[in-house]
């Protein structure tokens, strides 16, 4: 991709940053009007929604995307632009692509430069804690010198650009932008428009900077009273609320060409250990499973969520004994989820060094333990006993499980193909 792209999208973003400043404050009361306003007579709630067949588009795939595809294929399929970049990448790129991580500081510094140009990362996760956002025209410039960097190095292939803007008490950016309220305040309407007008102006504003990836929705059903760490960030206790909720938000951002990804899987809201600390455990049989935390992820999937993010935490119904959590189970993430699922899309695991995972295996074992088990996107957030560097190490650890054969090259362009397809179906390629 050539850079002039990259520098164009530098002069889009620095105007639209000053309308957005001037808007800022007129767009907050904006938002306070709206969502407290009464429904309209024929406005869509969950309970409608939840009847409602699904048209939504095809998992993993982009509007664009979609509309390109026949039920006929050609003699002679032309191969996509992901094959064609898988084909000519190096093991190292290959590998670097499985990552998404963090990094400290609001400019483009040398660990941040290292880890693009010489370990190939697939992805950012910004933070506030980690120093990466002051104010719109700095992560704006920060978003596009990483940008420039990762097309002109390597495979060229441009990043995943992701941040966690869930609204309410999961907030990145505030300046310039829509504060939304909790997803709890928004279920609590009822109103699938609603949720849309959230997923929209949202999916508008951080397109603005140069993001393409928001970590929502959060679909876990908010069944348990004590639980540290869902609570206000659910849409609520209802199975089908949520799932209706949920499917709303994605298709909204599938419209403005954004990737989400829905989590925690298989389910992280009747817990009462917050996973950035222990590991939670859901006791449930499976006939409850199949009844509260399953039906928002099977709706998403029919919805065509391009991405899953997993849960670190226990579930003995689906791997019994002396399991792993999900984030490291085969069993949650390739049996349940593609085998029985059948979710074709990215498996994100939540950030690998949270202390359900730290504490067990280890932030540099977590990586190749995750990828084993099935997960696709292995991200590093800025968790409290995190560096920067353990992700490196972690690259480091998987490169050399490959360049040995324990791990096959097969396994390794398995989930680079998916995430290079994600980015070619929503115009990173």
């Amino acid at each position: 991709m050539p850079v002039k792209r990259w520098l164009w999208i530098g002069v889009l973003v620095t105007v639209t940053t000053i309308l957005l400043a001037q808007c800022s404050s007129v767009r907050e009361d904006a938002q306070t009007t709206e969502l407290s306003a009464p429904l309209e007579p024929n406005e869509p709630t969950v309970t409608a929604a939840a009847a409602m067949p699904s048209t939504a588009p095809t998992s993993g795939l982009s509007p664009e995307s979609r509309a390109a595809m026949t039920d006929t294929p050609t003699a002679t399929p032309t191969p996509s632009r992901a094959d064609k970049i898988l084909a000519a990448m190096t093991l190292e790129e290959k590998v670097g692509q499985l990552f998404m991580v963090y990094f400290r500081g609001p400019t483009m510094s040398d660990d941040l430069r290292q880890k693009i140009e010489d370990y190939h990362i697939g992805g950012l996760v910004l933070f506030a804690i980690a120093g990466n956002i002051e104010d719109t025209a700095q992560v704006a410039t920060l978003l596009n010198d990483a940008q420039s960097l990762a097309v002109q190095s390597g495979a060229q292939v441009p990043l995943f650009v992701s941040v966690d803007q869930e609204g309410g008490p999961v907030v990145r950016l505030t300046d310039g932008f829509t504060v939304f309220p909790s997803q709890m305040a928004v279920g609590a309407t009822g109103s699938i428009t609603q949720a849309q007008r959230m997923a929209e102006v949202t999916a508008q504003e951080l397109k603005a900077l140069g993001f393409n990836m928001n970590l929502v929705p959060v679909i876990d059903v908010n069944n348990n009273p004590d639980n540290p760490v869902i609570g206000l960030r659910s849409f609520g206790s209802s199975p089908d609320a949520v799932a209706a909720l949920g499917t709303a938000v994605i298709e909204a951002y599938a419209a403005q060409g954004m990737v989400v990804t829905a989590k925690h899987f298989p389910g992280h809201g009747d817990t009462a250990v917050d996973s950035h600390y222990g590991l939670p455990v859901v006791p449930h049989d499976r006939a409850h499973l199949d009844t509260v935390e399953f039906p928002p992820f099977r709706a998403a999937i029919a919805a065509g969520v391009p991405a899953i993010m997993t849960a670190h935490v226990l579930f003995p119904a689906i791997d019994p004994g002396e399991g792993q959590p999900a984030t490291l189970s085969s069993l949650v993430l390739d049996g349940l989820l593609r085998q029985e699922m059948g979710f074709d899309g990215l498996i994100v695991t939540d950030s690998l060094s949270m202390g359900a995972l730290a504490n067990l295996v280890g932030t540099t074992e977590a990586a190749q333990l995750a990828f084993r088990a099935g997960a696709d996107l292995l991200a590093y957030g800025a968790d409290v006993s995190h560096s920067p560097a353990e992700s490196v190490a972690a690259y480091e650890r998987l490169l050399s499980l490959v360049q040995s054969g324990e791990i096959s090259e097969a396994r390794v362009d398995e989930s680079v193909r998916r995430i290079l397809s994600v980015k070619e179906a929503y115009g990173l390629l």
